[in-house]
């Protein structure tokens, strides 16, 4: 099996690059994989802001440990989400395969096995779209909660996924395209049952309001009835939450564990599990209803608007 190369987008936040770098490097595979970094340039032209830039390119050029790294390094801030958009179109574009992290993403240590097996297994199966390393924190009871279980879903998430070269190649980065094609009923759809803002955010990317990536491919997988592969326990966690990122709220960190699971089913009948999608959309609603969701939304607005 030929491995993905990983690509690894980064900014100015170096203590969260080295917890993830340290996580990704507890992968076996990580010595036999090649690495690639597409790091942002100066937004704000101060002292403090070009010594955690400079923080992150001393990281990165000291790397050792993986097979072979490549480096792009920005002059200039272009942003996230055209670092991502042209980052990953050129790298999947020669590997046609691709692993990708953003620089605050801790992964398990068998995360590399995960994605790799997983982007060989689904390689030709056209339904399959992406490769998603997290899922929701969900209460399972033990039947449930099977061993290396996987399950699809429609919905995209991008906390360490993967993704192929003649998928990549169909997104739509225009928000009028989808506002013209989804009525009512695929909208509540690609909303999760009312319980996610996805359609939001595509509304506000139109309005400026919003300039992000992610969206649009969520959008692009829906609109082509495409399904993602999740783990049931998550491979993946996000310390980014804390306001240091570019589109990124503050959450106060929780102690979520990382499943250390070594061996995975893959399922060979590709349809959506409406039983997980279902508790998904329970846990996303029962959130909304917490109080605890309100305090966090009032400290995101803080933290974002400073």
């Amino acid at each position: 099996m030929k491995l993905a190369p990983i690509v690894i987008f980064s900014y100015n936040r170096a203590n969260h690059l080295k917890k993830t770098l340290i996580s990704l490097k507890k992968n076996k595979l990580s010595k036999k994989s090649n690495i690639i970094f597409f790091s942002d340039g100066i937004k704000i032209e101060n002292k403090a802001d070009l010594k955690r830039v400079r923080s992150v390119k001393k990281i990165i050029k000291n790397l050792k440990g993986f097979k072979n790294k490549k480096i792009y390094f920005h002059n200039k801030n272009i942003g996230l989400k055209k670092n991502i958009l042209d980052g990953v179109t050129k790298i999947v574009k020669k590997y046609k395969k691709i692993i990708v992290l953003e620089d605050d993403i801790i992964v398990s240590e068998y995360f590399l096995n995960y994605m790799n097996q997983a982007l060989d297994y689904y390689k030709n199966k056209k339904k399959v779209w992406h490769i998603s390393g997290w899922n929701y924190e969900l209460k399972f009871d033990d039947i449930e909660k099977k061993d290396g279980k996987t399950f699809f879903i429609k919905n995209m998430n991008c906390w360490g996924w993967g993704t192929w070269h003649d998928r990549w190649k169909k997104i739509i980065v225009n928000p009028d395209f989808f506002i013209k094609k989804m009525n009512k009923k695929k909208i509540y759809d690609f909303n999760l049952s009312n319980s996610a803002n996805n359609w939001s955010q595509l509304i506000r990317n139109k309005k400026k309001i919003l300039n992000t990536w992610a969206i649009f491919w969520n959008a692009t997988i829906f609109y082509h009835k495409g399904l993602c592969l999740n783990p049931v326990v998550s491979m993946t966690k996000n310390i980014g939450l804390d306001g240091s990122g570019s589109n990124s709220s503050f959450e106060p960190l929780k102690k979520t564990k990382i499943s250390k699971e070594k061996f995975f089913i893959f399922s060979k009948k590709i349809k959506e599990n409406f039983f997980l999608r279902n508790k998904i959309i329970f846990s996303l609603k029962r959130k909304k209803n917490n109080w605890k969701y309100f305090i966090k939304k009032i400290l995101s607005i803080f933290f974002l608007s400073k």
